[in-house]
């Protein structure tokens, strides 16, 4: 391995390592706060956090960004699948949401041919369906103990492959700065508007923070941007294909979390389900590196 792909490596697994912590403030936020004021925290702070060194480094041409429309949707399908991940966490363990969620890299390859034109392989899409078995593991649809927002986790990984597939078409379009700061202004415009349409239906869906969900808030905004910027920065010295694999340790970390923060220990059904889901994307990527 050169030391570009080291490189790509190191940020790549600092990254993935860091983000669990964003999900474990996500879940502490989430036993009082409502969900969309969460995820809207975790945006508006990335936001205010970006701003200043976009205007430092572009001026008043910080949101000159190249394909604009598509990265707004980029950043909306990121949003929405923050927002839905959040929604996950208020019942479910971090490292079960994690798990089901890890269905992202699966479900990109059956959506790839249709927004890119890309060829599947059959062997492809029968890992899928394994993979995706994987999740059914972790989800127990029809059992006494399944969870309703693990559909949450799983519509998570659906948006996010959309993110991932938009991402392939921007790679390299615009600076991280900027990508940054565009996914930090969609949330904190969008997440507001749609609380204000839900407030008619759920007026408690707005609380004031108290002391310590300040500093929660702010602790998730900074990993947010910090996690992210890691793992955007490591596809400039590596390729998607050999960092996918990497991305897998980020279940290894919201276990961690999970156990450390909470005591959450995951159950041989998620442990079963993992390592179907892992191996599953793992041979999905092999296939794609060959």
């Amino acid at each position: 391995m050169n030391n570009h792909n080291s490189k790509g490596v190191f940020f790549m697994l600092v990254g993935v390592l860091i983000v669990p912590w964003l999900d474990g403030f996500a879940k502490l936020l989430g036993q009082n706060l409502p969900f969309l004021e969460v995820a809207w925290a975790r945006f508006a702070v990335q936001f205010m956090l970006i701003l200043p060194l976009a205007f430092y480094r572009f001026g008043r041409n910080m949101f000159n960004i190249r394909l604009f429309k598509l990265q707004i949707i980029r950043g909306t399908l990121l949003v929405l699948a923050s927002t839905l991940f959040f929604a996950s966490l208020r019942t479910m363990e971090i490292a079960d949401a994690i798990a089901v969620f890890f269905v992202h890299p699966l479900l990109t390859v059956m959506i790839a041919p249709i927004l890119l034109g890309e060829k599947v392989r059959y062997r492809q899409i029968l890992a899928v369906l394994v993979g995706l078995s994987g999740a059914l593991l972790v989800i127990r649809p029809g059992m006494d103990n399944f969870d309703w927002n693990s559909l949450y986790a799983l519509a998570t990984g659906t948006f996010f492959s959309g993110y991932i597939l938009l991402g392939k078409r921007l790679v390299g379009k615009d600076s991280l700065i900027k990508v940054l700061l565009i996914n930090g202004l969609v949330g904190t415009i969008l997440i507001p508007f749609v609380t204000i349409l839900i407030f008619f239906l759920e007026p408690n869906v707005w609380i004031i923070p108290n002391n310590i969900e300040w500093i929660w808030i702010i602790a998730m905004g900074s990993i947010g941007l910090v996690g992210h910027y890691f793992i955007i920065k490591a596809l400039e010295y590596s390729s998607a294909s050999r960092l996918a694999p990497l991305g897998y340790f980020e279940i290894i970390g919201s276990v961690f979390v999970g156990l450390f923060v909470f005591g959450d220990l995951p159950n041989i059904w998620t442990w079963s389900g993992i390592v179907v889901i892992v191996f599953s994307g793992l041979y999905v990527t092999s296939i794609k590196i060959k």
